[in-house]
């Protein structure tokens, strides 16, 4: 009986090796690396930060690889001429979303323009995104809005009787501020709204820091594997996306209801839900509450966490850096000379400035491995067969850090892109992914980033709390955050201490 379990147990370790090694040669798949990945599978997740892991793996293999997370496979992609050959041929075959928790729970059951599947529901809400909402970002109200909300956090800084301020939540509070000003025209006050109230115990921003989080930080197990799910080890996750998903619902309900309470009230500028809500007279079946609602809470959930996450990145790096924040603040006083605060249209005059945020881009993408794609069909990537059903990760924290395309590349050098000119070689830095995926608000993201980047080097002097650097480790999860909050010492500066005095408090 003994012989007979050696022999069976035999026969199931070389059937496991034939499946795993020998089947990729004879289909042509991407080379699956001999490693303790493909044996702990997805349990990988759990070494963190994830897309230094990956990079180290694809660095000693090959820039495209085919890893087993549990019972998923996922395509690695790791060098930028890979992801040129990805993009530029297989960008549609490539275009679908993983089934995850964050789709079913946050994405409406995948039918909002994050998470659907490439179809013609995700096309229209897609042409509604780039042709009907984004462009209001251009219009010059939002610049005045956007630039009244930049003011108002230096008088808040400016105030503050600290002289040591954390920083986080504050450009939390600026980019959402600008985007319920575009979407709702009206501002969030954190303070009012920190209470809550019996019908929303949270508000609206915190609807939106948590769901990211929860969507970043906490890994979906049942997905790659199925059995943990059937035995209902991963209900927990799952529980606590619904429950704060029917709080976010009410908060939305009541921010539509609001809008179209107000509509025809005679004020000039319009807004996103009012726009939307008079399409939904024209077209009541395309534009639907349920539609309005899905693709403002995405919008709003994919720009805030991100935009503040990179303005902390950027102002650790330049705490760290006083060199560039000198140069910077140096850049904007030759430009700015009349005692005036910087305005939307001066961040076009100011190339190192860009440059500086171009670098915290390359540096630390927030989303380092994009969000995940899902091949729709077998299809070809550089002679290898990737099967249907395929997750896709493109890892563009190591097309970032590539020494191959980049000089010194972990080192904070904005002046590596003074040569650089508008988005050439956009497969060495893409920071908001590429093709049919790629995030509609990167324009706006960067504006609001350059102008509060420049505006607070504009107006105060600042310096670390300690003599030590900046601490820059990695929150854990998907998002590359800040581990440790930001904070920072302030000194307005003399020549603004007057401007910044007649800023009104609300």
């Amino acid at each position: 009986m003994e012989g007979l379990h050696f022999y069976l147990l035999l026969l199931i370790l070389a059937c496991s090796l034939f499946n795993k090694y020998l089947v990729p040669k004879i289909k042509n798949l991407p080379p699956t690396p001999l490693s303790a990945l493909t044996v702990i599978g997805y349990l990988c997740f759990f070494k963190q930060p994830i897309h230094r892991t990956l990079a180290q793996i694809a660095s000693r293999h090959s820039s495209i690889l085919l890893l087993h997370f549990g019972c998923r496979r996922v395509l690695l992609i790791s060098s930028s001429s890979a992801a040129e050959k990805l993009f530029t041929k297989n960008d549609a075959a490539f275009s679908n979303r993983p089934k995850l928790v964050a789709g079913k729970i946050f994405g409406h059951n995948c039918t909002n323009l994050a998470w659907a599947p490439h179809g013609a529901l995700w096309r229209h809400l897609r042409r509604v995104s780039f042709l009907e909402i984004l462009p209001f970002h251009r219009l010059p109200a939002q610049h005045e809005s956007c630039a009244e909300e930049v003011k108002l956090l230096l008088g808040r800084i400016f105030r503050s009787e600290e002289k040591i301020v954390a920083l986080k939540p504050m450009f939390l509070d600026l980019v959402f501020d600008v985007m319920m000003r575009m979407f709702a025209g009206k501002r969030y006050y954190r303070k009012k709204m920190a209470e809550g109230d019996a019908t929303h115990p949270i508000s609206l921003l915190d609807y939106v820091t948590r769901s990211f989080r929860m969507t970043t930080g906490e890994p979906d197990v049942g997905y790659f594997m199925p059995i943990l799910k059937l035995i209902g080890l991963t209900r927990g996750l799952e529980q606590r996306c619904n429950e704060l998903q029917k709080k976010g619902d009410l908060l939305m309900d009541s921010l539509i209801q609001e809008v179209r309470t107000m509509m025809g009230s005679g004020e000039k500028e319009e807004k996103v839900i009012e726009f939307l809500l008079a399409r939904q007279k024209e077209d009541p079946k395309r534009y639907t509450d349920e539609m309005i609602k899905g693709l403002v809470l995405v919008l709003m959930s994919a720009g805030t966490e991100t935009s503040a996450g990179i303005m902390e990145w950027a102002f650790s790096l330049l705490l760290n850096h006083p060199e560039v924040l000198q140069k910077a603040q140096n850049e904007i006083e030759n430009y700015v000379r009349d005692g005036r605060f910087l305005e939307p249209s001066d961040i076009e005059h100011l190339p190192y400035l860009s440059c500086i945020v171009k670098e915290t881009l390359r540096m630390y993408p927030v989303a380092p491995l994009l969000v995940p794609h899902e091949s729709s069909k077998e299809c070809t990537i550089r002679g290898y067969t990737v099967p249907k059903g395929t997750m896709l990760m493109v890892n563009v924290w190591a097309i970032h850090h590539d020494p191959k395309i980049w000089v010194e590349p972990m080192k904070f050098k904005p002046e590596r892109f003074e040569k650089v000119i508008g988005e050439r070689d956009a497969f060495k830095l893409m920071p908001f992914g590429y093709g049919k995926r790629s995030c509609p608000g990167k324009h706006m993201a960067v504006r609001v980033i350059s102008l509060a980047l420049g505006s607070l080097i504009h107006c105060f002097d600042w310096e670390r709390v300690s003599e030590k650097n900046v601490d820059l480790t990695e929150e854990t999860g998907l998002a590359l955050l800040k581990s440790r909050p930001l904070l920072a010492k302030r000194y307005p500066r003399s020549s603004m201490v007057n401007l910044l005095s007649k800023i009104e408090d609300i």
